[in-house]
């Protein structure tokens, strides 16, 4: 019972910011506040439910040899998105900042403008 609590207090933040993530990047218009709502609360939502789910199922009572593997494969899929999801983040900008996807010319500051052709 107490398990199932912790785990609520992790996962429904967890969905929450997944849910935000989503919506941040249909409502915003710039492609860099795209790249912000859909990498930043995502990995952190993504984190938070791991744990509560990871909490959840050692708190089981039926927890024996294969839940351990499906914790194992958990703690695998947090480290992978930690490593992709900035590093993806970081593509994505370079590219529209290189293509000049930044929006309209009244969206763009000096230091947003596209970086010259090479």
């Amino acid at each position: 019972m107490i398990t199932d609590i912790i785990s609520l207090i992790f996962i429904l933040p967890g969905a929450f910011m997944v849910f935000s993530a989503a919506v941040g990047s249909v409502r915003f218009k710039s492609t860099l506040a795209r790249i912000h709502a859909i990498t930043k609360p995502q990995t952190t939502g993504l984190v938070l439910m791991v744990v509560g789910t990871i909490i959840r199922v050692i708190g089981s009572p039926d927890f024996g040899v294969h839940e351990r593997g499906d914790i194992g494969m958990l703690v695998l899929l947090v480290i992978f998105a930690l490593m992709t999801n900035p590093v993806t983040a970081q593509r994505l900008g370079r590219v529209s900042r290189l293509e000049g996807l930044y929006g309209g010319e009244d969206a763009l500051t000096v230091n947003e403008r596209p970086a010259p052709k090479r």
